[in-house]
């Protein structure tokens, strides 16, 4: 089964977070294979953590789920109520930090956990900051989180231009096992450490000099501190980078 991994976080479902929650944060994930294809009907095995602050944050609290898919691939976990949890989810203070949930997933009980997601959890400013109000209908969308970190592959190979041959900037074009998805992704760079078999990541830091406007630098990186910054535009398929995420 190491042909699986999740490729779309659909929604969270919960009040907006504030001061301190009172009930679990509703999470759905949808898992499919290399070639897009959902898979139904299937065991999967989740750890979900919270972490508090940046770079790479400490661990507040962590829980383990066991899921079945339903026929459209979709498992539905509720962050507060999982197994072997280590911390007191009811207990964080939502408005004194960033958080961020990590998301990791195994395929086979036992087998390593992968980490597919680093996504930080927004929150809102409350008249009472030590309680909350949830609301049922508030439905936080992809495109509304922002999503620091996402899974893109294991690395297969790369290729190398530069000058010499296209007369323009030194360019790795890195092939992975998700290339039907993002295509070759093209960074800055001469040569590539990856390593075949290396899970690699797609990632973007928010930088905001002068605390006025900001914008996204973009990185694939593995998880040996080893990356290269992305071009603006992402030549295999034409799009600009930031359409990765």
């Amino acid at each position: 089964m190491k042909n699986l991994f999740v490729i779309l976080i659909l929604s969270f479902l919960s009040s907006a977070l504030e001061g301190q929650l009172k009930e679990p944060l509703s999470y759905q994930v949808t898992v499919r294979n290399t070639a897009g294809e959902i898979m139904a009907s299937k065991i999967v095995y989740f750890r979900l953590s919270i972490l508090m602050g940046e770079d790479p944050g400490v661990t507040v609290y962590s829980e383990l789920h066991t899921a079945e898919t339903d026929s459209m691939g979709t498992a539905t976990l509720l962050i507060g109520e999982g197994n072997d949890r280590k911390g007191d989810f009811n207990a964080i203070k939502w408005d004194i930090d960033k958080f961020f949930l990590k998301v990791e997933i195994d395929f086979g009980r036992g087998s390593p956990f992968l980490e597919i997601l680093n996504t930080q959890l927004l929150t809102v400013p409350s008249s009472s900051p030590s309680e909350v109000t949830p609301r049922k209908d508030f439905i936080i969308e992809e495109d509304e989180l922002t999503i620091v970190r996402k899974y893109a592959g294991t690395f297969l190979e790369y290729r190398h231009t530069g000058p010499s041959t296209h007369g323009g900037p030194n360019i790795i074009w890195i092939k992975t096992s998700m290339e039907n998805v993002f295509g070759k992704i093209s960074a800055l760079g001469r040569t590539c450490d990856f390593i075949p078999g290396d899970n690699l990541y797609l990632t973007r830091t928010l930088f905001s000099p002068g605390g006025v406007s900001g914008y996204w630098e973009y990185y694939i990186e593995n998880n040996s501190s080893v990356s290269y910054r992305l071009t603006e535009l992402q030549h295999d398929r034409k799009v600009l980078v930031e359409t990765l995420f």
